[in-house]
């Protein structure tokens, strides 16, 4: 691996040239796994549709190893590949099956306070409803604590739209807990 170099961590920083063998692939896979899954988990309902979008991204970042460009770090390339494959399952779901908000608790407000500010799941749910889009915006700046400009190098837009798109998700996640008559800011 005489191509490759390492930061002071000792992580991989770029690649090898031409066709990516088993140990160098193998490497990305464990340094990057694991922020990979974490994204997807908190984009869809479940372990094995996480661990299926996952498998799917570092699928493609294997055909398109050889291909990379090294504009930007294999990090935020693969990064990239893991939102563009979540936008696409997102869009193919919500294509197969409109989801609106008779899929979620309407008897929230049953529920006292203390189970509110205990489970993310009205969260969650309020979350797949918005558009692929805003999913992803809220997803990268709310759980994994992304800038906009970073949210927007990654998501191929201006830092103006990913502002945007954040925006009007927000809007559209309290126009949901509102329909529930749920406390967002209880949440």
């Amino acid at each position: 691996m005489s191509n490759e170099r390492k930061n002071k961590k000792g992580h991989l920083k770029s690649r090898i040239i031409g066709y990516p063998d088993a140990e160098y692939f193998n490497r990305l896979v464990l340094e990057n796994q694991e922020k990979v899954y974490t994204l997807f988990r908190r984009m869809v309902a479940n372990h094995a549709d996480a661990d299926d979008l996952t498998q799917e991204t570092f699928i493609k970042v294997y055909k398109n190893l050889a291909k990379f460009r090294q504009a930007s770090s294999v990090y935020t390339w693969i990064y990239r590949i893991a939102i563009n494959t979540g936008i696409n399952y997102l869009r193919r779901k919500r294509a197969r099956q409109f989801v609106g908000l008779d899929s979620i608790d309407l008897h929230a407000e049953e529920r006292s306070p203390a189970d509110l500010r205990g489970t993310s799941s009205l969260l969650n749910q309020a979350i797949r409803n918005l558009s692929a889009r805003q999913q992803m915006v809220i997803i990268l700046r709310s759980y994994q604590g992304l800038s906009f400009k970073e949210i927007a190098r990654l998501m191929d837009s201006t830092e103006n739209a990913a502002k945007v798109n954040y925006s009007h998700a927000l809007k559209r996640l309290r126009t949901i807990f509102d329909q529930m008559g749920v406390d967002y800011e209880s949440l």
